[in-house]
């Protein structure tokens, strides 16, 4: 795979503007600001016939040849009507799910990390890391595996087991990590990446960001190019709703739509330092500290690069929803009855759209996109928060069992 294009493309500082090499390994600006990819030239890319989801696109994306050998068949997920049951349990009466866990490792984060490898491939790189509460860090396990490359996957203590067993069966190196404070940790580790020589992937990397624009297209032909009123998205270290929005704002760019979907901010009570500031009209993280939520996916306490999504907030109109943990587990149990078992961190959009629906922000006649992030397989431990109806009989009384069961 041939090196991207640098004299085509750079990373740019999101907030005050400062120009970066593509190649460069830290992911954050000197500054601590977020990068992203940004075109040098003002010409604008076009939709063209293609197989894949990123032939069509590859335009938008800084990668003259990706590569099909590294993919794992992520993308091509279901965006479902959200049924008379979610609809009646939230008010939206045009709520619609996309279920990014059919990804190859039942999460979003695969699309980044099909980017993220491409660049690893084009360097020529032995060697990838990242920093997971674990759906990142079985993505990147699963996919150095296919392409060839020896990951390295630091997690906190607190990761579930059965995240990481999966990441351990793809042959990464697991370094798990005590420390007080996942943020704290997070921003140390990706200090090291430029001493090490080292590309240390995090969720809110410009590559990364690239990989996530990748649903707005997809989002774009599903619905035959109209846009969504509203997107609801679980907010940790803010890539994934900084790469959908990118995507719908360069499709916004080359013409291709005439109007930007509203982002939904949404985190857990227990830990908004997005979601609080936003709601208050505040410019800057409020930083959380020893988080504690049964949402473990969005545990970022003190997201780098997080002042950025405020600013765009204000700037675009973004709400910002928190909800309770009582609120996600009621949630998660809404989606199981209409059939999607995801995990407690996805759930947290429609506890938010029924908080948003219940307050005017958004009509019930608008239409809205709520990501399903994860999937339940991620987090067994959640199940001791639920209600089992499992009845156990002897052979002999099964048929009264049945009786006494049924309406």
């Amino acid at each position: 795979m041939s090196m991207p294009d640098s004299e085509r493309y750079r990373l740019i500082s999101t907030l005050s503007g400062e120009a970066y090499p593509l190649d460069r390994l830290e992911e954050f600006a000197g500054s601590g600001e977020s990068l992203e990819v940004s075109r040098v030239s003002s010409r604008q890319p076009e939709i063209h016939p293609g197989d894949h989801l990123w032939e069509r696109f590859a335009g938008f994306l800084p990668f003259d040849e990706p590569e099909l050998s590294v993919s794992l068949g992520e993308g091509d997920t279901p965006l479902l009507p959200s049924g008379a049951f979610l609809s009646e349990y939230t008010g939206s009466r045009n709520l619609w799910l996309k279920n990014e866990t059919m990804n190859p490792t039942w999460s979003f984060k695969d699309r980044g990390t099909l980017t993220t490898m491409w660049m690893s491939r084009a360097m020529g790189e032995k060697v990838t890391a990242t920093i997971s509460t674990g759906n990142m860090g079985h993505s990147v396990a699963a996919y150095a595996a296919r392409a060839g490359l020896q990951a390295v996957v630091f997690i906190p203590d607190f990761t579930p087991r059965e995240k990481i067993m999966p990441i351990a069966l793809h042959g990464a190196h697991i370094i798990r990590v005590k420390a007080p404070d996942y943020a704290a940790m997070k921003k140390q580790i990706l200090e090291m990446a430029g001493r090490l020589n080292l590309r240390i992937v995090s969720g809110n990397g410009p590559l990364r960001v690239e990989g996530y624009k990748l649903t707005a297209f997809e989002l774009y032909e599903q619905m035959r190019g109209e846009v969504p009123d509203f997107i609801l998205v679980p907010v940790s270290a803010c890539g994934h709703v900084r790469g959908i929005f990118k995507g719908y704002r360069e499709l916004y760019e080359a013409g291709y739509i005439q109007q930007l979907p509203r982002m939904v901010v949404v985190q857990a009570s227990n830990n908004a330092p997005l979601a609080q500031p936003i709601q208050q009209g505040k410019r800057v993280v409020i930083p959380f500290t020893q988080v504690d939520t049964i949402a473990e996916a969005i545990t970022t306490g003190n997201p780098m690069g997080g002042d950025e999504i405020i600013d765009k907030a204000r700037r675009f109109d973004w709400p910002a929803v928190d909800v309770s943990e009582a609120e996600i587990l009621e949630s998660q149990a809404a989606l199981a009855r209409a059939g999607l078992f995801v995990e407690p961190a996805s759930a947290t959009t429609l506890s938010a759209l029924k908080k948003l629906i219940g307050r005017g922000t958004v009509k019930p006649a608008q239409k809205v996109v709520a990501m399903l992030t994860g999937s339940g397989l991620k987090d067994f431990d959640v199940f001791r928060h639920h209600d089992q109806q499992i009845h156990d009989c002897e052979l002999h009384n099964m048929e009264r069992t049945l009786e006494e069961i049924m309406p």
